[in-house]
């Protein structure tokens, strides 16, 4: 039999407005008496009345927008399957879903669809934001409307989120930048191509790559940086011409999507030596790539799990009415060889 709150209240001794504020993680209770209400909660498997809220809920669900990058880029394509998991599993509760997916890197269109959202009076928004002021001042805004507000894959300060979902990109740009060290055995450049520099994530990996580089010991030379968007047939334009224009290349660092383009620029590459490749995301393309040893390694960033997290916040966030334990969702960094997949 369910465990009520009136009778955690009186096992613990207070009154139900102290339980309800140690549930919903409010301010005003006692350090001591919280621990011993949270305790009391752990041991007798407390669990909101959900059906009951969903019953109210369904008459007026809570609307969650979620904003993604291209789907030209596969990784996003698994983040979205996260999302519908997330969604099947939690709709039965009273939210109602909306995906809206960018066709570019274009802080005017992401600054559209946001428009749009906040017209739909949404609930909750998930979105990875862009380095674009008017962007910011836009997310900060429908927060300010009491709109939930959860970021997920590229950190921006100044954002009023109540949680961010991702990785500490500077942190996976360090351990590329440590792995090339290694496979690197000899004097040598590299080529890094990242997808944006609107998007934060992309330049906390870049920083953290190329200070790493400049603390090596080894004589590394960075010799040059482009932008691909996450579009494979830039990241094949750009390899073939790091390819023609340095002779002595011997490694590309991606920091974004395109794999394939790079893998077939190599391909077609007279470079007598074979170039190592370092790349994010563990995606079809990036394992079979991996498996037949074009690809050195793959820091991989669990898109699925991502993708599942932005609707479960949001939803225990709206109607569990619990606050993130912590600002920082952080997806650990995975190292993944050919070994592994």
């Amino acid at each position: 039999m369910a465990v009520t709150i009136k009778e955690i209240a009186e096992l613990a001794n207070v009154s139900r407005a102290t339980v309800d504020k140690v549930i919903h993680r409010r301010p005003g209770v006692k350090k001591e008496t919280e621990e011993r209400i949270l305790t009391i909660l752990k041991e007798l498997n407390y669990q909101p009345n959900l059906i009951g809220k969903a019953l109210v809920n369904s008459k007026n669900p809570y609307k969650l927008g979620i904003i993604l990058t291209p789907e030209y880029n596969t990784y996003i394509q698994y983040t979205l399957k996260g999302i519908r998991k997330a969604e099947k599993e939690f709709t039965q509760f009273g939210i109602d879903v909306t995906v809206r997916m960018l066709t570019s890197l274009d802080p005017v269109e992401l600054m559209s669809i946001l428009n749009e959202f906040q017209e739909m009076n949404i609930s909750g928004l998930a979105v990875l934001p862009m380095d674009d002021v008017q962007v910011k001042a836009k997310i900060n805004q429908i927060a300010k409307s009491k709109t939930a507000v959860v970021t997920f894959n590229s950190r921006l300060e100044g954002i009023d989120e109540i949680c961010f979902i991702g990785q500490d990109h500077y942190k996976g740009g360090r351990i590329a930048a440590g792995l090339m060290e290694k496979i690197i055995p000899e004097q040598g450049d590299i080529g890094v191509i990242i997808s944006t520099k609107n998007l934060s994530c992309h330049q906390d990996r870049l920083s953290g790559f190329t200070e790493r580089i400049a603390e090596s010991k080894m004589p590394l030379s960075i010799i040059d940086i482009q932008e691909n968007q996450d579009r494979k047939e830039d990241a094949f334009r750009i390899t073939l011409e790091y390819c023609n224009k340095y002779p002595d290349l011997k490694g590309i660092y991606l920091a974004g999507g395109g794999i394939s383009g790079v893998a077939s620029a190599l391909s077609l590459s007279s470079n007598k030596s074979r170039i190592k490749i370092i790349c994010h995301d563990l995606l079809p393309e990036s394992s079979t790539l991996l498996k037949n040893g074009a690809v050195d390694f793959v820091l991989g960033q669990s898109a699925i799990e991502q993708g599942y997290q932005l609707i479960k916040v949001l939803f225990d966030y709206l109607v569990k009415e619990q606050t993130p334990k912590d600002r920082f969702y952080e997806i650990p960094v995975e190292i993944i060889t050919g070994e592994m997949v």
